[in-house]
C-alpha cells in the first residue's frame, strides 16, 4: 500500500515544482491533502493540482486549509468531485483489504490569529470544541478501522513545529490533539501549515508528518504503519 501526503502547494506558487515532483511516481493508493492547496482562495488552481495527482489512480482525501476560505468550500466540493473533503468529518476506506479510518479537519490553534479574533465570532470556543469533537470521532473509529489517521491543516503537536519561531507555535497548532495520540487513538497524523518546521515526529504510538511542500520540496511517501520511507525522495 502506498500513501502520499501533501499540503501548502499554494497554487500557483509551487505548482510547477509540484508537477516536477509528481513525475517521479506512477501510482499510489491514497493521497492525503492537508490544506492550502491553493493560495489565498484562488479556487481555479485546485483542479489543476488534482489533475496533476490523478495519474496515480489514488483515492484523494482532503481537508481545507486557511487559504481555502469558508465561503469557497461548497464550490471546491462541487468543482472537484473526485476529492473527498472532510470538514470535521470521518470516513473509513478499504484499501487492499485494510480499513483506514480518517478523521479530517482544518484543525485548531491555541491562539487564534488577530484576523480570526476580529472576524470570526467565538473563534477560541470553536477551536476548543473542535479538539473535543475530533477526540470523539477518533474514539468512534478505533474499533472500525485497522489504521487510524488524523488529517488536519494546522499542526497537532508542537514537535513538528521545531524550526519555526517558538513564539509562533501557538498560532500554528494545538497540543490538545497530543492527548489522543498518547491514548493510542491515532496511528498516523498528517498536517501542514508549518513551512519551516520539522518533517516528522512521534507522539505516543503516532507517527506525525508535517507534509508542507515548501518544507519537503517533494510529495511525502507514508507507509501504512507510519514508517517514513527516506530512500524514496521525490525530486
Amino acid at each position: 500500500m502506498r500513501i502520499l501526503g501533501l499540503s501548502d502547494v499554494h497554487a500557483p506558487i509551487f505548482l510547477r515544482e509540484l508537477k516536477d515532483a509528481a513525475n517521479e511516481f506512477e501510482e499510489a493508493d491514497l493521497i492525503l491533502l492537508a490544506g492550502d492547496i491553493i493560495d489565498r482562495g484562488r479556487i481555479e488552481y485546485y483542479g489543476e493540482v488534482v489533475d496533476t495527482l490523478s495519474s496515480t489512480g489514488a483515492k484523494i482525501v482532503a481537508v481545507f486549509g486557511n487559504d481555502e476560505f469558508d465561503d469557497l468550500k461548497e464550490a471546491l466540493r462541487r468543482d472537484n468531485p473526485e476529492v473527498l473533503f472532510l470538514d470535521d468529518e470521518s470516513v473509513v476506506l478499504e484499501i487492499e483489504g485494510i480499513s483506514i479510518g480518517i478523521v479530517g479537519s482544518r484543525g485548531s490553534l491555541e491562539l487564534p490569529t488577530t484576523w480570526q479574533r476580529r472576524k470570526v465570532p467565538k473563534i477560541e470556543e470553536i477551536y476548543e470544541n473542535r479538539v473535543r469533537i475530533i477526540g470523539e470521532m477518533l474514539r468512534d473509529l478505533r474499533d472500525k478501522a485497522h489504521i487510524s489517521v488524523l488529517l488536519t491543516h494546522y499542526a497537532t503537536t508542537m514537535r513538528t513545529l521545531r524550526g519555526e519561531n517558538p513564539r509562533a507555535w501557538r498560532y500554528l497548532g494545538h497540543r490538545g490533539f497530543e492527548t489522543y495520540m498518547n491514548e493510542g487513538l491515532v496511528d498516523i497524523a498528517v498536517h501542514g501549515h508549518s513551512h519551516n518546521g520539522t518533517k516528522f515526529a512521534t507522539v505516543g504510538k503516532a507517527s506525525v508528518y508535517n507534509v508542507a511542500f515548501p518544507l519537503w520540496k517533494r510529495i511525502v511517501d507514508i507507509a501504512p504503519k507510519g514508517e517514513i520511507i527516506l530512500e524514496r525522495y521525490f525530486g
